[in-house]
């Protein structure tokens, strides 16, 4: 991959604020998924981007496990390219302008001069997801988090309180700080709330 001779050049991601990878070929996938892990240990604030262009299947969530902020799967379709792009570019979730600072002694959720008071399993559920390496958890890790009974539980439930819970820091400081991954659990923005 020519991309990961060229980063190899610079000497780590210190330097870097953002990286773009593309992945423009199924036969890329082992190299791009271990460069991702690599580029995350060595820099937990980079944002890293993998755009995926190629055709084949892909699987997001491995790139997500991986370390991966965003991944987004392209068209073949050259002219569709720009508007996705486009639209990633403008979304709340990429000018994040919030940084929250999860305390928790006083049970909040504290950023732009307001206070977000957080129920107990809330509060628990936001500190494992910063303290993650990936920031992302499993619907059972959520549930363990809870104290539910992981063999027993309603993933309803979960699902309800994880959408009270990402309602509630939308509703004070206009972010969707919790996000769905499809058939694995939720990840949480990368670099939006850091414990005290």
């Amino acid at each position: 991959m020519c991309f990961n001779n060229l980063f190899r050049k610079n000497k780590g991601s210190h330097s870097y604020r953002a990286v773009f990878i593309v992945i423009d070929s199924p036969q890329a996938f082992d190299e791009s998924i271990a460069l991702v892990e690599n580029m995350r240990a060595d820099n937990q604030a980079l944002i890293i981007f993998v755009a995926i262009t190629g055709k084949g299947t892909y699987n997001k969530m491995r790139y997500y496990l991986a370390g991966a902020d965003h991944c987004i799967k392209f068209s073949t379709l050259p002219e569709d390219n720009p508007d996705v792009l486009s639209e990633f570019f403008n979304s709340a979730e990429w000018h994040k302008q919030h940084s929250l600072l999860l305390d928790p002694t006083r049970m909040c959720l504290i950023g732009d001069y307001k206070k977000l008071d957080v129920s107990f399993p809330e509060m628990k559920i936001l500190e494992a997801f910063a303290e993650t390496r990936n920031q992302i958890l499993s619907h059972d890790e959520i549930a363990r988090i809870m104290g539910l009974n992981i063999t027993f539980y309603d993933p309803r439930a979960l699902e309800k309180s994880i959408s009270r819970l990402r309602g509630k820091i939308k509703g004070m400081y206009g972010t969707n700080a919790i996000q769905s991954i499809r058939g694995h659990g939720y990840r949480l923005v990368r670099g939006l709330i850091s414990t005290a």
